[in-house]
C-alpha cells in the first residue's frame, strides 16, 4: 500500500501541478472571460464524456483487481471489454458534440462563437474516455508506476501544448493543446497495459461471454447513472453562473475549482489505490484486513486534504492575484472550496466502500442526492456570482458527508455480520 501510494502521489502531484501552470498561464494571457469560455467548454465536453463513458475506467479497475490472480482469462476479457467499449462509445460522443455544437453554443451557452471550441473539446474528450479506460485498467494491476508515469507524459504535453496553443492561438489552440496532449497519454498507456498483461500472464481477449457483458448492466451502468447525476448538475451549475454573471465570473470560478485539484491531490492519490486493494481483500474475505485497509485510507485521503486547504485559504487574496487582477475578488470562493474539498477528501473512501461492498442502489441514491443538493443551492445562491457557486459546493459537500458517513459504517456492520455467518456454515 505504501508502494502504490508514493506512486499514486507522485502521478496526482505532477497532474495537479502541470493542470495549474497551464492554468495561470493560459488565464494571463487569454484574460477571465476567454479563460471562462474554456472553461465552460471543457465543461460541457465533460458532461458528454461522463453521459457515454463514465464507469469503464472503475470497472477495469475493479473487475481486473479480482481476477487477475484467480481469474486470468476473465480479466483478459474485462481489459478488451474496457477498451472496446470506450472507444466506440467514446468516438460515438465525439461525433454527437462536433454535430450539435452549433445548437450548443447558440442555444445552451448563449455564445455562437463557441461552436468550433466545442468541437476541438470533443476531440480532448475522446481521448479522455480511452484514457480512463486504461487508467482503471493499470489501477486494477495496481501498476500505480506507470499511472504515474502517464501523468507525466500528458501534464508535460498540458503546459506545453495548452500553454503555447493560448499564447499563439487564443481559445482554439489551447484546446488543441489538451487534444493532442490526451492523445500523447494514450497512446504511452496502451503500450504500458499490454506490456503490463503480458507481464501477468493475461491475454486481452475481444470475445465476450455472456458474463462479461452483463457486467456492463450489473456494475458500469450503476457507475454511469451515478456519474451522471452530478456531472450535469456540476455543468448546470457552471452554465447558470456564466448566463447569471458572465463568462468573467465563470473563468473566476473555474480558477478557484483548480485549487480543489491542488488541495486533493494527495487524497486523489491514495484514492487511486483504495477500490483496487479493497476490492482484492474483499475477494479473500477476510473483515479485519478490509477494516484495516479502509481506516488507513481514510486517515491517507483526510489529513492532507486538512493540511493543504488551511494554508491556502489564509493565502487566498495572493493566491489569485497570480491569475490577475480581474480575478483577486474570487478569495472568499476559495475559502469555501477549501473548506468543501476537505469534505470531499473525506467522503472518497467512503465511495470506495461503498462500491467494493456491492451497495450499488445506495451508492445511486448517494449521488443523486449529491447532485440534486448542488442545483438547488446553486439557484439559491445564483445573484452571488462564484462566491455563490463555492458556497453551493460547500453545502453539498456537508450533506454528502452528514448522511454517507452513517451509513457506510451500517453498511460494513451488516455487510461483515453476513460474511462471518457464511464462513460458520462453511
Amino acid at each position: 500500500m505504501a508502494a502504490g501510494a508514493i506512486w499514486s502521489i507522485a502521478g496526482a502531484g505532477i497532474a495537479s501541478g502541470c493542470t495549474m501552470l497551464a492554468n495561470i498561464i493560459s488565464a494571463r494571457v487569454l484574460g477571465a472571460a476567454p479563460f471562462g469560455e474554456m472553461a465552460i467548454v471543457l465543461s460541457t465536453t465533460n458532461l458528454f464524456t461522463s453521459l457515454f463513458t463514465a464507469g469503464m475506467g472503475m470497472t477495469a479497475t475493479r473487475y481486473v483487481a479480482e481476477a487477475r490472480d484467480s481469474e486470468p482469462e476473465r480479466a483478459g476479457a474485462i481489459v478488451g471489454l474496457s477498451w472496446a467499449t470506450s472507444m466506440v462509445v467514446g468516438a460515438a460522443a465525439a461525433l454527437l458534440v462536433i454535430l450539435f455544437a452549433p445548437v450548443l453554443s447558440r442555444q445552451v451557452l448563449g455564445k455562437e462563437t463557441l461552436a468550433v471550441p466545442l468541437s476541438l473539446g470533443a476531440a480532448a474528450m475522446f481521448f479522455a474516455a480511452l484514457n480512463g479506460s486504461q487508467v482503471g485498467t493499470l489501477s486494477g494491476f495496481e501498476s500505480f508506476r506507470h499511472v504515474a508515469t502517464g501523468n507525466l507524459v500528458r501534464g508535460i504535453g498540458i503546459v506545453i501544448l495548452v500553454s503555447a496553443g493560448a499564447i499563439f492561438g487564443g481559445l482554439n489552440g489551447a484546446l488543441l493543446g489538451y487534444a493532442l496532449a490526451g492523445a500523447a497519454a494514450t497512446i504511452y498507456y496502451q503500450l504500458v497495459v499490454r506490456r503490463e498483461c503480458e507481464a501477468n500472464g493475461i491475454r486481452i481477449s475481444y470475445r465476450f461471454s455472456g458474463d462479461e457483458l452483463r457486467v456492463l448492466s450489473r456494475f458500469t451502468l450503476p457507475v454511469l447513472i451515478t456519474t451522471f447525476s452530478f456531472t450535469p448538475a456540476q455543468w448546470w451549475g457552471n452554465v447558470l453562473l456564466a448566463t447569471h454573471s458572465g463568462y468573467a465570473e465563470a473563468g473566476v470560478f473555474n480558477a478557484v475549482l483548480h485549487w480543489q485539484l491542488f488541495i486533493l491531490f494527495f487524497s486523489t492519490a491514495v484514492s487511486n489505490i483504495g477500490l483496487p486493494m479493497l476490492s482484492n481483500i474483499r475477494a479473500e474475505r477476510d473483515p479485519a484486513k478490509y477494516k484495516r485497509c479502509l481506516a488507513l485510507t481514510f486517515a491517507l485521503t483526510t489529513a492532507p486534504a486538512i493540511v493543504i486547504a488551511i494554508p491556502i485559504a489564509i493565502l487566498a487574496p495572493w493566491i489569485l492575484h497570480l491569475y490577475g487582477r480581474e480575478f483577486v475578488h474570487g478569495s472568499t470562493a476559495l475559502i469555501f472550496i477549501s473548506a468543501a474539498s476537505v469534505l470531499t477528501a473525506l467522503n472518497i473512501p467512503v465511495g470506495h466502500a461503498i462500491w467494493s461492498l456491492d451497495a450499488i442502489r445506495p451508492a445511486v441514491a448517494l449521488a443523486l442526492l449529491r447532485g440534486g443538493v448542488l442545483i438547488i443551492a446553486a439557484y439559491a445562491l445564483a445573484d452571488k456570482a462564484a462566491t455563490g457557486l463555492a458556497e453551493a459546493y460547500l453545502i453539498m459537500a456537508a450533506i454528502q458527508t452528514a448522511v454517507s458517513i452513517p451509513f457506510m459504517f451500517w453498511l460494513l456492520k451488516n455487510s461483515f455480520v453476513h460474511e462471518q455467518v457464511e464462513a460458520i456454515a462453511a
